[in-house]
């Protein structure tokens, strides 16, 4: 991929980041978007279909800088996840809280059953154990990434007013056990 087209590609995805933290994914305009990402619409839509192909592309680059941060860390996956929410609060809350969210909300299981795949072959804790004894270590991966992100979107949500500590624990005491 060429140089420039790279640039503009990124400058749309920080822009539809940057206008996400303040504003839920349904009431964001591809002019939002623009306007933050100082570019015209045509130089948008010559990337984009639309601001769910851009949120689709925004989700790869998602599950990549999780990955990435995976292989950095010694941190398991849901402390990985929790970290990730705290820092993202507001972005995170605006596109995991809304009418659309099932898409993001999806994503989210997929990239965290995917990383615990990961760390399952490295790791001898209680669930890595669990998937590589497992018939059906697919399944268990999505019930375990299933119930974090719900238990994240509830989080954020203020539906559980815990602390970070506490999400952790509870997860560990109600799931690992």
């Amino acid at each position: 991929m060429r140089y420039a087209t790279e640039r503009t590609r990124r400058q749309i995805l920080l822009g539809f980041r940057n206008v996400l933290k303040a504003k839920r994914f349904s009431a964001i305009t591809v002019q939002d978007i623009c306007d933050e990402a100082l570019i015209h619409r045509t130089t948008f839509y010559r990337y984009y279909e639309d601001k769910y192909h851009l949120l689709k592309d925004f989700i790869y680059h998602l599950a990549e800088e999780l990955t990435r941060r995976e292989k950095e860390s010694d941190a398991d996956v849901f402390r990985l996840l929790v970290d990730y929410v705290e820092e993202n609060r507001s972005l995170l809350e605006h596109a995991l809280l809304d009418s659309d969210s099932q898409i993001l909300f999806k994503s989210m299981v997929e990239i965290a059953a995917g990383l615990i795949r990961e760390q399952s072959k490295s790791r001898n804790d209680p669930l890595s154990e669990k998937l590589r004894q497992s018939r059906y270590p697919d399944v268990v991966c999505d019930v375990y990434a299933t119930a974090f992100i719900t238990i994240l979107q509830k989080w954020i949500s203020g539906e559980y007013k815990y602390g970070k500590e506490d999400i952790l624990n509870i997860f560990t005491q109600v799931m690992l056990d």
